[in-house]
């Protein structure tokens, strides 16, 4: 017996129940198909909506390697108290119908969130005006801080 018979005769014996089995166990198959759909729109959804994370140190680096932008969204209060140098405020409130302040939007965009800040809005609205390399600093201002590095107020 070849591997090549074995393997036709193992596929029509799965083919032959499959359809014994969706019959018999049909609840179980709704859900398979379902949970499937689902995380296939995940993926898709999520690769299309979505900020790559970055460390501290990545950021830096893009800021002085690929001229990136650190757009700060967190609300004003909180940017006037402490903010990474050069970084441009756009609360997430107003960010939805204003992007003005990012003059040159092929530069890549670091969004820096408050700690727990849902951004997904954020990185949608901003791809949406064009915004091509979005990214996301990993624990936000809090992340910085800890960091090390510089904050002025």
């Amino acid at each position: 017996m070849t591997v090549l018979s074995l393997i036709k005769r193992v596929l029509a014996s799965i083919m032959e129940n499959l359809g014994e089995f969706v019959v018999n166990h049909w609840i179980l198959w709704v859900l398979f198909i379902g949970i499937l759909a689902f995380l296939i729109a995940s993926v898709v959804s999520g690769g299309m909506n979505s900020a790559t994370p970055l460390t501290t140190a990545q950021a830096v680096q893009i800021v002085n390697q690929q001229k990136g932008i650190f757009i700060d969204v967190r609300d004003k209060k909180a940017f006037e108290k402490e903010h990474i140098a050069d970084a441009i405020n756009i609360p997430i409130a107003t960010l939805s119908t204003d992007t003005s302040a990012i003059k040159d939007k092929k530069k890549p965009v670091i969004l820096v969130p408050a700690l727990g800040q849902n951004i997904h809005t954020a990185v949608k609205q901003l791809q949406q005006d064009g915004v091509t390399d979005v990214y996301l600093l990993k624990g936000g201002i809090n992340a910085w801080k800890d960091a090390k590095l510089p904050v002025f107020n």
